[in-house]
């Protein structure tokens, strides 16, 4: 799916759930999350060609593959935290968005610990030498 008709697309269900809202914002609302899902949907299978070239990388450069998968699990959890995040908002609920976003960093802040971990002792290791 291209980014004209992804716009297009997000530009309808938009135009469709303010015009829902006034009158009917239960269902404005299932509308702008089912675009959101389909939409999502839509742009998950060109992920495959990512992960292909992000192995071609790691391979070529020899880095470690946990090193990589760590970062793609923090990508992760920070595309659906801002999927999460901006339906809260959506439908309202501003205090319950800022919480999941305070609940991603802190989820992403321990899935990272094994590298700084590492850092860490790369660091200590040069100072010692």
């Amino acid at each position: 799916m291209n980014v004209l008709a992804i716009a297009a697309a997000a530009v309808t269900a938009a135009v469709l759930a303010l015009t829902l809202r006034p009158k009917n914002g239960e269902i404005a609302l299932l509308l702008t999350v089912a675009a959101s899902v389909i939409l999502l949907s839509a742009v998950i299978g060109s992920a495959a060609s990512v992960l292909e070239t992000v192995n071609s990388i790691v391979a070529a450069s020899g880095v470690s593959t946990g090193y990589v998968a760590i970062l793609l699990k923090v990508i992760g959890i920070c595309l659906l935290t801002e999927f999460t995040a901006n339906t809260c908002r959506d439908s309202g609920s501003s205090a319950l968005a800022a919480n999941v976003t305070l609940a991603g960093k802190i989820i992403v802040t321990v899935t990272a610990l094994p590298l700084y971990a590492d850092i860490l002792n790369t660091v200590l290791s040069i100072l010692k030498t």
